[in-house]
C-alpha cells in the first residue's frame, strides 16, 4: 500500500512538472494554435459558399471569413486550382509563423509534420522528371508546406531535367529530411533486384532503379517509413503528447492498412505473386498490429477482408459501409450501378479523422494540437475545393453530401 502511494505521488509530481515545463517552453505556441482554431469556417460561411453561382461569388464569400482578401490579387477568371493553391499558401504561412516561435523538441515535431508533404512533393517532381516535364511546370501542384532548400535549385528556369537527372536525386537524398526514408527505399528495391545487400546505392543507379518502379507504391512506402519514424519520436517524448499522438498515429496507421487493402482489391496487388508488395506497405504499429495485420496479409477478396476484420467492430462497420463502392467499381463496366452513388473508404476516413482531430483540442499541454490543427485545415481546404468543383459542374445539390464540417456548434 505504501509503495502504491509513493508511485501515485511520483505520477502526480511528474504530471505537475509536465504542466509547468510545458507552459514555460511551449505555452505561447499552443495558445497561438488554439487561437487559430477560431479561424475555421463556420456553418454560415459554408452556407454562403454553397449558394455561390460562380467562383467569383466564392471569392466574395471567403473574404467575409478568416481567409480575408487572400484572393484579391488573382485575376479573373478564377480557377479551382488557384483557390486551392492560395488556401494552402495561407496555411503554410501560418505554419511557418508558429514554427518560428518554437523550441526543441516542438521544432522537430513541426518538421515531422512538414515531412509528409515533402514526400508528396518529391514524388510529384520525380513523376514530372520521368515524363520529361520541367520541374518548374509542376510548381502549381506542389504543396507549400513541403518546400525544402533544394527545391529552389530544381525549380530554377536554368535547371536542365535531362542533364540534371542525377542532381535531382542527389538533392532528395542529401538535402532533405526525408533522405533516409528515400535511401532505405532504394536499398530495398536494389536488394530485391539482385539479392545482394549493398552498403548504399550509387547516385548514377538511382534513375535506372526508379524508372522501373510504381510511383504510387514508392509514395506509400515512404509515407509508411515516415509514419513509423514519427510515432517512435512521439513515444520518446512521453507524457500527454505520447498518449494523444500515439492514438492519432495508431488510427492513421490502421486507416493506411485499410486503404492499401481495399484499394488493392480487384488489382494485381491482390494476386498471390504480388501480395508481398502489398503487405510491405503495412505499418508495423497500430491497433490492428500485429494480430489484425497478420490476418489482413492473407486476404485477397471481400469475403476474406470481412473475416479478418471481424474482431474489430469499428473497422468492420467502415468496411460494410464502403463494400458497395468496391463492388460497383468492378460491375460498372458490366452495366452495374454508378460508383458515384457510394462512398469510398477515403470519404469515411476523412469524416472519422475530423472527429479524432477535434478531440485532440479537448486535452491540454501536448503537441497533438499542432498536428490536429494542420490536418483539420487541410480538410477545410478540401471542403472549399469540393464546393468550388460542385459550383463549376453545376451540382450544388451534392455539396452537403461531400463536405466534412469542422468544429460544428454543439447543441
Amino acid at each position: 500500500a505504501i509503495l502504491d502511494q509513493v508511485a501515485q505521488a511520483l505520477v502526480d509530481c511528474l504530471a505537475a512538472m509536465e504542466l509547468s515545463i510545458f507552459n514555460v517552453n511551449h505555452g505561447f505556441c499552443e495558445a497561438v494554435v488554439r487561437g487559430l482554431r477560431s479561424g475555421f469556417l463556420v456553418p454560415e460561411d459554408y452556407r454562403r459558399l454553397s449558394t455561390s453561382d460562380t467562383l467569383e461569388d466564392m471569392r466574395s464569400a471567403l473574404e467575409e471569413s478568416d481567409y480575408g482578401t487572400f484572393l484579391q490579387d488573382e485575376p479573373s477568371p478564377l480557377l479551382v486550382s488557384t483557390i486551392s493553391k492560395k488556401c494552402y499558401e495561407k496555411l503554410a504561412d501560418e505554419f511557418r509563423y508558429v514554427k518560428a516561435q518554437t523550441v526543441e523538441p516542438l521544432t522537430t515535431f513541426m518538421d515531422f509534420i512538414a515531412r509528409e508533404k515533402m514526400i508528396d512533393n518529391v514524388c510529384m517532381i520525380i513523376q514530372g522528371v520521368l515524363n520529361n516535364k520541367a520541374p518548374l511546370e509542376m510548381q502549381e501542384k506542389l504543396h507549400p508546406l513541403g518546400e525544402f532548400e533544394g527545391m529552389k535549385v530544381i525549380m530554377s528556369e536554368t535547371f536542365d531535367v535531362q542533364g540534371g537527372f542525377d542532381d535531382v536525386y542527389r538533392i532528395f537524398l542529401v538535402d532533405t529530411p526525408i533522405g533516409p526514408y528515400f535511401e532505405e527505399y532504394l536499398k530495398d528495391v536494389d536488394r530485391e533486384k539482385d539479392e545482394m545487400v549493398r552498403a548504399g546505392v550509387e547516385t548514377s543507379q538511382v534513375g535506372g532503379i526508379l524508372t522501373k518502379q510504381d510511383l504510387e507504391i514508392m509514395k506509400a512506402t515512404l509515407k509508411k517509413a515516415w509514419l513509423e519514424d514519427f510515432n517512435e519520436f512521439c513515444q520518446g517524448l512521453g507524457g500527454t503528447t505520447a498518449e494523444v499522438m500515439g492514438h492519432m498515429l495508431k488510427m492513421e496507421a490502421d486507416f493506411r492498412v485499410l486503404l492499401v487493402t481495399l484499394n488493392a482489391l480487384n488489382t494485381n496487388l491482390s494476386t498471390e505473386s504480388k501480395l508481398q508488395d502489398r503487405n510491405a506497405l503495412y505499418p508495423s504499429f497500430g491497433y490492428l498490429y500485429p494480430e489484425g495485420t497478420k490476418e489482413l496479409r492473407k486476404v485477397w477478396n471481400d469475403t476474406t477482408v470481412r473475416a479478418a476484420l471481424e474482431p474489430y467492430t469499428k473497422y468492420l462497420s467502415l468496411f460494410d459501409q464502403v463494400k458497395q463502392f468496391y463492388e460497383a467499381e468492378t460491375s460498372v463496366t458490366e452495366g452495374g450501378k454508378s460508383v458515384g452513388q457510394f462512398q469510398s473508404i477515403e470519404d469515411l476516413i476523412y469524416a472519422e479523422n475530423v472527429h479524432m482531430y477535434e478531440m485532440a483540442f479537448e486535452q491540454q499541454y501536448h503537441f497533438g494540437v499542432f498536428y490536429a490543427w494542420v490536418k483539420l485545415k487541410e480538410q477545410e481546404i478540401r471542403n472549399v475545393r469540393w464546393i468550388a468543383n460542385m459550383v463549376i459542374l453545376g451540382t450544388k445539390e451534392h455539396i452537403d453530401d461531400t463536405i466534412v464540417p469542422i468544429f460544428q456548434p454543439r447543441l
